[in-house]
């Protein structure tokens, strides 16, 4: 047992009985009262019943010393931080990293993170909204990046590369085949065609994250669309191959032996092209290399452009090096007898056939070569757009990630702000600690006099008076929203006491125009406490809430005590005295010591009270504020 003490309560006038912790009890031992003698070294109190400080420090050190030598703490002493803080936060960050260790170790379907849901025939997002996401928003930039990379640049690089091609291409085709009339005009229409492309790819550039692009932004957004995008993709990766397929002749494959291998080569190029544009449907682009791969079979199996009746004929050929060639084919189309000029002897030599003048062997090769080629773009294209919807998908995940991230990060940002003012929390974040004295800061003290005259924990255990009493310090706090307020902040509540200041946040208060504009804007906010609360008082019924108000400044300490529960608080002189002057002072007038109003009187009028008894202070003049002076400012 313990001693017990009779007590007398200040708010109910009435006696209950307490009792002060003495020790812990043995199970085994009886029980004895307080007045038996207690062991030295159990916790004592003094004359007043606190326990002393040395007991208490001497019961922290000894858990300290069991915990620095457990046999489990297996922590590396030599590198912790100083600061107890970071240390904790490296701890929580190393077993964390752990736990994520071991929850990769659990998982079974580990294959997820490098194989995506992707449908591996038609290559499209098993999620339907992964997919429209993909196919419309493709040319968003999430990471807002200036390189290859970025879809906007990626796009307009492989327009470059087959406005390029296309070029390449025609060149060789204006050397090697007739300028035909088909030829100039397929050149000149497709040349504008390509340089548009590259028009519209640099503007996608410089109005794709423009939302004030108007008619661009419009036109970009159109020709970006899935289906729109690859009729255009696939039309620019065909327009080399038409460029060669627009030359076909046989005239021109008789000309020389070199014709037929030269447009050949151009084919294998231009099919080669339908490896670009990655960002397009690779089953679209390897069904037109293969339909262009079997145009170029059907010309060379089907098609005869040799002249049989004339083939004993003797034909004039030119070989890669210019020299002339003079030869004579005999109707068998066996052999060709090879002739240079007048003195050289003839002997027959095997050569190889036009490759448009019937079938033979070396068809049989290309033919075989051909479909090996169309397999090869068709895998190529497959695995491209595999890597590429592979690194959509992990871009996408990314920055869903990143985007509950940022949320958690603006929701903890929030809490903070609203435990720390914002220019507390910013040092806090950075040292962990903060500590500083202001001077010449306003202090009020806020509070509703008579609420304990309505509260009543019999009702509802008392909740619908808390919900009361929060709806109105929520107005009070939607007050500081407003700019003329911005020097004020809230400290915190107590019960039904609201304490604000002003003049905390030295770089706002620097901005000010006036020395003492934090103060006068102070003293107008508790002007608006009191509209507020007869607004309050409006909108009920039998009951007026009383509101009282001191006001003073001063000199302050300003400073954050904790490290896991943190809390904001101001002390000194000039907070005592202000919670002095709520106290003592008039319903519903806000009371202020005789120097605040002698600072604040230029601009405001006070009436005197009188003098009052302040504890801790003796007796002080005090004043209840007025209004304020007409044409009274300080912006």
């Amino acid at each position: 047992m313990t001693s017990r003490y009779a007590v007398k309560h200040a708010t109910w006038d009435k006696k209950i009985k307490t009792f002060f912790i003495v020790a812990r009890r043995d199970k085994r031992a009886p029980m004895v009262s307080a007045d038996a003698t207690r062991p030295a070294d159990t916790i004592t109190a003094d004359a007043n019943g606190v326990a002393t400080t040395a007991m208490l420090v001497k019961s922290h050190l000894n858990n300290s010393l069991n915990q620095l030598n457990s046999p489990h703490d297996t922590t590396d002493l030599d590198n912790e931080p100083i600061n107890e803080t970071w240390t904790k936060i490296r701890n929580i960050n190393y077993h964390s990293d752990k736990q994520l260790v071991r929850i990769l170790d659990g998982i079974k379907e580990k294959e997820y993170f490098f194989k995506p849901p992707i449908n591996r025939f038609m290559l499209s997002f098993q999620d339907s909204n992964l997919e429209d996401n993909y196919r419309d928003h493709f040319m968003e930039d999430q990471h807002n990046e200036r390189t290859i990379s970025a879809p906007k640049y990626h796009s307009f690089l492989e327009i470059f590369v087959s406005f390029v091609v296309f070029i390449i291409v025609s060149i060789f085709c204006f050397l090697v085949f007739d300028r035909n009339l088909p030829w100039i005009i397929f050149f000149a229409v497709t040349m504008i065609i390509e340089i548009l492309n590259i028009i519209r790819g640099a503007l996608t550039i410089e109005f794709a994250e423009n939302k004030d692009g108007g008619a661009w932004l419009k036109m970009i957004s159109f020709t970006s669309g899935w289906y729109c995008r690859n009729i255009l993709g696939v039309f620019a990766a065909s327009i080399p191959l038409l460029a060669v397929f627009t030359n076909f002749s046989c005239i021109l494959m008789n000309v020389g032996l070199w014709t037929d291998r030269f447009f050949c080569f151009c084919i294998v190029v231009c099919l080669l092209h339908y490896t670009n544009f990655t960002t397009l449907s690779s089953w679209l682009k390897t069904v037109l290399a293969f339909l262009a791969g079997g145009v170029l079979i059907v010309l060379i199996t089907v098609v005869k452009c040799l002249d049989t009746e004339n083939s004993n004929l003797n034909t004039t050929t030119s070989s890669p090096l210019g020299a002339t060639t003079m030869m004579y084919i005999n109707t068998t189309l066996g052999n060709i007898t090879e002739v240079d000029g007048p003195d050289s002897t003839s002997s027959p030599l095997k050569i190889n056939l036009p490759l448009f003048g019937g079938f033979s062997i070396l068809h049989i090769e290309i033919i075989l070569d051909m479909l090996l080629l169309i397999l090869l773009i068709g895998f190529l294209n497959y695995e491209s757009e595999t890597s590429y919807r592979h690194n959509y998908h992990g871009d996408a995940q990314a920055w869903e990630y990143k985007q509950i991230m940022q949320e958690h990060k603006d929701q903890a940002d929030w809490l903070l702000h609203n435990i720390l003012p914002p220019h507390v929390s910013d040092i806090v974040r950075q040292t962990s600690k903060y500590s500083k004295n202001h001077k010449d800061v306003g202090v009020i003290f806020a509070a509703i006099v008579n609420f304990n005259d309505i509260y009543d924990e019999s009702f509802e255990g008392g909740r619908e008076f808390l919900r009361v009493l929060n709806e109105l310090v929520s107005d009070y706090e939607d007050l500081l929203d407003r700019d003329e307020f911005q020097d004020v902040e809230k400290i915190k509540t107590i019960s039904s006491t609201f304490m604000a200041a002003s003049g905390l946040n030295e770089v706002q208060r620097a901005k000010n125009k006036h020395q003492y504009a934090h103060l006068y804007s102070l003293i107008m906010f508790c002007v608006e406490l009191h509209h507020s609360i007869q607004r309050f008082n409006d909108s009920i019924f039998n009951f007026d809430f009383i509101l009282n108000i001191g006001y003073n400044y001063g000199e302050v300490t300003a400073g954050v005590i904790g490290t896991t529960k943190l809390l904001y608080d101001i002390w000194g002189d000039t907070v005592n005295i202000s919670s002095r002057m709520y106290s003592t002072g008039v319903a519903g007038r806000i009371q202020v010591p005789e120097r605040t109003a002698n600072l604040l009187g230029d601009k405001m009028n006070f009436d005197y009270r009188g003098e009052i008894s302040v504890k801790g202070k003796g007796v002080m003049k005090t004043y209840l504020f007025v209004d304020m002076k007409p044409g009274a400012s300080w912006e």
